[in-house]
């Protein structure tokens, strides 16, 4: 059994987000890896990832990676081969991270059942599932694009709930971004709004590893 620390509540589940809480996220960190002249950067990253409505429509899986970048070449037209690798590449570029792997399995192994919920592009996230072992061991996912609906719509929380039959008062949902975490709240699930990239084990009171 694990307990909250917040408010000592045992949980019968944990729902992680990917991005920068299992997933090393930084979309603008991912240029310079991926070998894009960093002169380039700002106009790459504004018709891109910083394209609100266009990156949520990925999300939302309404477009393909491919039309994002027809969408984003549209705009910045002599920057097509950099937005077509930036594409094709930077799914390569997240990495686990090692401490929140490890706190994963000890929620798991406490008797805890553990669920994603996470806005993804799908083909995206399939290459992740290839790279990630640990996506394997989940009890359930909702990835976005392949409902149509994203963080934080209040439907996406709705399934989630409904879909794994969860009991939101025993069940605690970990995001980075505060207004999933606000839309989680308002579901009525326990929300722990996780500081990008942070330690997600001093969040709970959880047996000792072996």
């Amino acid at each position: 059994m694990i307990y909250l620390k917040e408010n000592q509540k045992s949980m019968d589940a944990v729902i992680f987000d990917l991005g920068n809480v299992l997933l090393d996220y930084s979309p603008r960190r991912f240029l310079g890896e991926i070998g894009i002249h960093p002169e380039v950067h700002d106009r790459i990253a504004a018709v891109l990832f910083e394209d609100a409505a266009t990156w949520t429509e990925l999300d939302r899986g309404t477009i393909t990676n491919a039309e994002l970048i027809e969408i984003a070449a549209g705009k910045e037209p002599l920057l097509r081969n950099e937005i077509k690798k930036y594409v094709r590449e930077w799914p390569y570029f997240f990495n686990a991270i090692p401490e929140n792997i490890a706190a994963l399995y000890r929620i798991k192994e406490a008797g805890a059942k553990v669920y994603v919920l996470s806005n993804f592009a799908i083909e995206v996230f399939k290459i992740e599932q290839k790279r990630n072992s640990f996506l394997a061991d989940f009890d359930g996912l909702i990835i976005s694009s392949e409902h149509h609906l994203i963080k934080p719509q209040p439907e996406i929380y709705r399934l989630l709930i409904e879909k794994f039959q969860l009991n939101p008062e025993r069940s605690v949902f970990i995001d980075d971004i505060e207004e999933n975490a606000n839309a989680a709240l308002r579901a009525g699930l326990n929300v722990i709004h996780l500081p990008a990239r942070s330690a997600v084990a001093p969040y709970f009171i959880l047996p000792e590893p072996d």
